[in-house]
């Protein structure tokens, strides 16, 4: 895989305001982007620049590649299936940022315009897995 640091941070950014956009984030997804962020091994200074990062439309711009875009999915797959659920504002928000990343509706965790989440739940340490290879290269 091909992902640059960058395209990294701005990919756990992303998932990150999302998460935060909501008024409350269950524990649930608390615990994956804290898992997340171990894997990727985010360091406080790269934290401090997503902190500083208030622009959905910017991040999204730092997303090139075609790796960091499936990274991005998967993690907001994994984020929105933390929980169990599958909320309609996470469907609305995760089909426009697809749509905006330029990724087809026929994602594999996706049928139907709905989440799978058994499927995504099943992956949890394989999507994990992929960022700690993502942030080793």
């Amino acid at each position: 895989m091909s992902i640059s640091r960058d395209e990294l941070v701005n990919v756990l950014t992303v998932v990150s305001f999302l998460a935060h956009a909501e008024r409350e984030m269950h524990a649930a997804e608390k615990k994956v982007l804290i898992a997340a962020f171990k894997a990727a091994s985010i360091t406080p200074e790269e934290q401090e620049q997503m902190k500083a990062n208030t622009s959905l439309e910017e991040m999204l711009e730092h997303i090139q590649s075609v790796e960091a875009k499936h990274a991005l999915v998967e993690l907001m797959a994994l984020v929105a299936a933390s929980d169990s659920e599958f909320e309609d504002e996470e469907r609305v928000i995760i089909k426009k940022i697809m749509k905006r990343i330029d990724v087809a509706d026929d994602h594999p965790y996706f049928d139907d315009n709905n989440l799978n989440v058994p499927s995504v739940r099943a992956n949890v340490w394989k999507i994990l897995d992929s960022f700690k290879t993502l942030a080793s290269e």
